[in-house]
């Protein structure tokens, strides 16, 4: 089309081939192409001068319009990209609503031109999940396991083993990770596999579960109903450790958790506004801990 278009406004296929940057064989084998793949003729040409046919008169009208537009949707765009502004999605775990609600109206504060907007659960395990959801970022709480995926790791993320202290008062003494086989366990799909260390030394051990569930936000609310052990991440709990509705148990062995990280799509050209963002979600959390 822009051959075909330039070969018009110039007149010329030789001026077309110069103002594009391309040959005058190849304007030419395009405008050909054109017409074959239209069934019909759209310019007379001859070695001096150029002339359109009535259906090539029309067909130019189009033409023009449409990359008119295409010319004017590309400069909207990369000014969006350039200019840092518009809308940005971000994908995180349900259970670091708090969190990410703080970070994310921190960041709007800064750049009122860009507004967030906050997807939470349904985090894919697979790289490219939260781009398949239409989302510019993610925070994940797994490793990326695509290289060509861009992502910073942000903090580790402390869990803690803990239930209610009802639960407590009527379980079987919990001293080590070998007595949680005696217990009711609440187990996360992703986190079946409890990890304790100690002093250098290192626990595993598997439960089975008497509930599992892919949140944590879930688990949480099992063990304030007093169903069992649950290791959970802290950011989720500090707060009903601090008002005695859930206890730590096996304080002296730490569990494993997870690590944080924030992901962006593959490739060159990231936009203004998600360079923006990656950098101050690594900047908020050195000074925000979770």
């Amino acid at each position: 089309m822009a051959a075909f278009v330039e070969a018009v406004k110039q007149r010329s296929l030789g001026a077309a081939a110069e103002h594009l940057g391309i040959s005058r064989t190849l304007v030419s084998r395009h405008i050909q192409a054109l017409e074959d793949e239209l069934g019909v003729r759209l310019m007379n040409r001859t070695t001096r001068s150029l002339s359109l046919t009535e259906a090539g008169q029309r067909y130019f009208h189009f033409c023009d319009e449409i990359l008119t537009r295409v010319d004017e949707m590309d400069r909207q765009v990369s000014s969006e990209a350039a200019e840092a502004r518009g809308e940005i999605s971000v994908l995180g775990p349900k259970w670091l609503q708090t969190t990410a609600t703080r970070l994310l109206t921190a960041f709007a504060k800064r750049h009122p031109e860009i507004r967030p907007r906050l997807v939470l659960g349904g985090v894919a395990q697979t790289a490219y999940g939260f781009l398949e959801q239409g989302c510019d970022i993610a925070l994940h709480t797994r490793p990326i396991p695509d290289s060509r995926i861009l992502a910073r790791k942000i903090v580790d993320i402390p869990y803690g083993l803990c239930a209610s202290p009802e639960y407590l008062e009527s379980a079987p003494a919990l001293d080590n990770p070998g007595d949680i086989a005696r217990h009711s366990t609440l187990v996360h799909f992703n986190y079946h596999t409890w990890q304790f260390e100690r002093n250098g030394q290192e626990e595993r051990f598997q439960p089975i579960p008497a509930f599992s569930t892919n949140s944590f936000s879930a688990l949480r609310e099992a063990a304030l109903e007093s169903f069992g052990l649950a290791v959970l991440p802290m950011p989720l709990i500090r707060d009903d450790l601090a008002k005695g509705r859930l206890k730590h148990s096996l304080a002296e062995w730490t569990p494993f958790g997870q690590t944080l990280y924030v992901a962006i799509a593959p490739g060159s050209g990231v936009p203004a506004k998600v360079r923006l963002l990656m950098d101050f979600v690594v900047g908020w959390f050195a000074t925000n801990p979770l």
